[in-house]
């Protein structure tokens, strides 16, 4: 029986047998071997079109950020990548068509903390967090602020949970979805500062905003992009950041901490991820593209003008970094008793 068998390189095996050069004629000896080595070049090819899934709806923090990144990344790659936006499920729909998708990197996701918070939440996703993707590069850090609508009169957190512990009925608040770490930063003050509020999740920091802005619904926790312009506007007031500290661009709201609730404290990571089996070498050059990118002065610029702060690992340690947030986070949805609604 005749087998041609593929070695770790990806080489024909039949090709390294003793004496194959005197029994294979020279001509097709030379078009075999370019024919391994024009497989091997055009397998580390990236595709010429992109497609990087947000699972969220377009206008949040999460997206805008995205797109700065991507469109970056596009210029940098001379390809064209595409920003698709599928919100819902707090993330895992736009996750498990990443995970469906084919791994030849023309799909990816750019998702934050929730990527591995929300499937502890939601009970059958359809896929692995971990196991179903393949981690390929950290892309920044963030903090989120908490709001209220000027209505409300308060100016403080320790107001703020003075008021809401004098009413009968709970406070609402808005979030960007359940499973969002807006969400989760919510339920975790609520326990810090031993009040109970009324969730109220919309598709995304945008639709939050269109109630949050005429009172309807009076608190949020948003990323800075989308609650910036309103608070500099004086249209929503801010009273404290979720971050370990204060960030430049709202130099004067404090922490959480600051404020008495330690505990409450969260930061926000974001990453890009594509789906399991993946080849390493795609996975080690979209890697270093992006590093690239973020590594440069202009878009550290951006970035900050934002409040993000670029985050460059290997995937290696991204990978790692990530397993151990699931294992964290899944412990803080037990803990805090979260379930998908």
């Amino acid at each position: 029986m005749n087998e041609t068998r593929v070695d770790g390189a990806g080489r024909a095996s039949w090709l390294l047998r003793p004496g194959i050069f005197r029994r294979v004629p020279w001509p097709l000896l030379l078009l075999a071997m370019a024919s391994v080595l024009a497989t091997q070049t055009f397998a580390q090819e990236l595709p010429e079109q992109i497609r990087v899934v947000v699972p969220v709806a377009a206008g949040s923090s999460l997206d805008a950020r995205a797109r700065l990144v991507v469109d970056a990344l596009g210029k940098r790659l001379q390809r064209r990548i595409i920003v698709d936006n599928r919100p819902g499920a707090g993330g895992t729909l736009g996750a498990l068509a990443v995970a469906r998708s084919k791994p030849d990197a023309a799909t990816l996701l750019f998702v934050n903390n929730s990527h591995v918070i929300s499937p502890h939440i939601y009970r059958d996703t359809g896929y692995d967090p971990i196991k179903d993707f393949v981690a390929v590069a950290s892309v920044y850090e963030s903090g989120m602020v908490l709001v209220a609508h000027p209505d409300l009169r308060v100016t403080s957190v320790k107001e703020l949970v003075a008021y809401a512990r004098s009413q009968r009925e709970p406070l609402n608040y808005a979030s960007s979805g359940t499973g969002g770490l807006p969400h989760l930063a919510m339920e975790m003050f609520m326990r810090s500062a031993g009040i109970a509020l009324t969730h109220v999740a919309y598709k995304g920091d945008g639709q939050a905003m269109s109630d949050v802005l005429p009172g309807r619904v009076p608190l949020l926790v948003s990323g800075y992009p989308a609650a910036l312009p309103h608070i500099k506007a004086g249209t929503l007031r801010a009273l404290a950041v979720t971050s370990s500290a204060r960030t430049a661009i709202l130099p004067e709201v404090p922490t959480l901490t600051e404020s008495g609730l330690p505990a409450a404290t969260l930061g926000a990571w974001t990453g890009f991820f594509a789906p399991a089996r993946t080849p390493q070498a795609l996975v080690d050059k979209l890697n270093r593209e992006i590093s690239a990118v973020l590594t440069s002065a202009s878009m550290q610029e951006t970035l900050a003008i934002t409040g993000a702060q670029a985050w460059t690992s290997s995937p290696a340690g991204f990978a790692t970094f990530v397993a151990a947030e699931s294992q964290r986070y899944g412990k803080l949805v037990r803990e805090l008793g979260l379930k998908g609604e």
